[in-house]
């Protein structure tokens, strides 16, 4: 139970969206992190956390490419406890090597757009719906800030 409230408190805490720009930023590679040991006791699949991004992004002047150097992160942290699954979802925009969005010759890994948010009960069988439309949901307000910053 402490572990449980300790990914909760967490979460929480680093939660939000970051306050660095997506100017400049029309295309990403899609990488989805390995969902571990829970994802089929609580029916999520990689598949369909894929299948959300991409539905959104089509629609969106953010092109998907392989092997590009700006990279749209999409993790997904499941436990499951008593028949309870909670999920810790988080979608993050990054480079490990970009030009200095703050142009102070910096190098290093640079966070374009990070943004986190929690879910968690409902059956074991319906949970990943509530997983495939938080990612959805955190993906078009991506979408809306990169249209923000680029406008």
């Amino acid at each position: 139970m402490k572990k449980f409230l300790s990914i909760i408190f967490v979460s929480l805490l680093l939660s939000g969206s970051a306050n660095a720009t997506m100017k400049g930023i029309f295309a990403v590679e899609l990488m989805v992190e390995n969902l571990g040991t829970y994802a089929k006791e609580c029916s999520v699949t990689e598949q369909k956390i894929e299948t959300a991004a991409k539905y959104i992004l089509q629609n969106s002047k953010i092109e998907i490419k392989d092997s590009y150097s700006i990279v749209l992160y999409v993790k997904v942290g499941l436990i499951e406890t008593g028949g309870v699954c909670t999920a810790n979802l988080d979608i993050s925009v990054f480079s490990y090597f970009a030009k200095d969005p703050l142009k102070l010759e910096n190098s290093g890994t640079f966070v374009f757009y990070r943004d986190s948010h929690m879910t968690s009960g409902g059956s074991l069988s319906e949970f990943s719906n509530s997983v495939v439309s938080g990612i959805e949901g955190m993906i078009k307000k991506l979408v809306v800030k990169q249209h923000e910053d680029n406008s």
